[in-house]
């Protein structure tokens, strides 16, 4: 019964080759549900070593790690359009750093540096309070995995042109014989770039945020140029309610995503909006999620 559930499945979906173009409105959900997921996808084991490898600052062949990056991308792209799989995304494997804090490597203006005993903001939080002797037994067995502060010490600017232009060809050279609906790349919403970070060089921490805006429109700009869906993943949305309230209230937490929305919208201005996916995620750590907490996303998308 499965096989015959999945033999019909397959013939509805009436698959075709995927076709990039700006001038292509984002496809919906009309004769049957479109499926998709969030972006990011589990590494496989070569690519996760020379991964290790690039965070730990060893050395590594770079033409082997390309080699295997474009495999990888290939062979992902294939098992998503193989799974069914309509909206499908590159699993984001250029991401050699996090899905907010690969941005390090695509900016200027920010330095590494050791954080402070106590004072990682990764291990802070509501969440943290609540459910204190969980996270006492997980830290126990598992190291945070930020255990640097990232610090803006000068003018902030996009530097990752190289390698985003890599990632779209590897996505769209992996696209190419496949049968897919269309294709998306996730990247960081503004206030979710390179979050905690602490700034050292602009008058204000609003004009660092207004800063990155900008300069994280020309990596926003040129996906939606290659063709692709733009998703912009947002999770600091909704995680900043946990970092903020208490001491703070509701009130100064909706003050602070106005700040960040005007800025994100500043960022997408001119970009065709049926071309723009938006991602808000909770996913307050591996504790239990409260369900007073699961209202504040759906303020945000309002």
């Amino acid at each position: 019964m499965r096989g015959d559930l999945a033999t019909a499945t397959m013939a509805a979906r009436r698959p075709h080759h995927f076709h990039r173009g700006t001038k292509n409105k984002m496809k919906r959900s009309i004769d049957r549900i479109l499926t998709t997921h969030v972006g990011s996808l589990i590494r496989p084991q070569p690519l996760q070593e020379f991964l290790r490898a690039k965070q730990a600052s060893k050395p590594f062949d770079p033409q082997a790690y390309d080699n295997c990056l474009t495999q990888s991308v290939a062979d992902i792209v294939r098992r998503q359009a193989e799974a069914g799989i309509d909206v499908i995304s590159d699993g984001e494997f250029g991401k050699s750093i996090s899905w907010s804090q690969y941005v390090l490597e695509r900016l200027s203006g920010f330095e590494r540096r050791p954080v402070k005993p106590g004072g990682n903001p990764f291990q802070r939080g509501a969440d943290r309070e609540r459910f204190a002797e969980f996270y006492a037994e997980l830290d126990a067995h598992e190291e945070v995995a930020t255990r640097t502060d990232s610090v803006c010490v000068g003018p902030i600017t996009y530097t990752g042109q190289a390698e985003l232009q890599r990632d779209i060809e590897n996505f769209k050279a992996a696209l190419n014989g496949v049968q897919v609906e269309e294709a998306f790349l996730p990247v960081a919403a503004p206030a979710s770039v390179i979050p905690d970070r602490k700034n050292e060089y602009y008058k204000s921490d609003e004009e660092c945020l207004i800063a990155i805006g900008a300069a994280m429109r020309t990596e926003y700009k040129m996906i939606v140029d290659a063709g692709f869906l733009l998703q912009l993943d947002d999770a600091r949305a909704a995680v900043t309610y946990d970092r903020m309230v208490p001491p703070a209230s509701f009130a100064d937490y909706r003050k602070w995503v106005d700040m960040h929305m005007e800025v994100l919208n500043h960022a997408i201005e001119g970009l065709p909006p049926d071309r723009i996916r938006y991602h808000v995620c909770w996913g307050a750590g591996r504790a239990r999620t409260p369900p007073t907490c699961r209202s504040r996303t759906s303020w945000i998308s309002s």
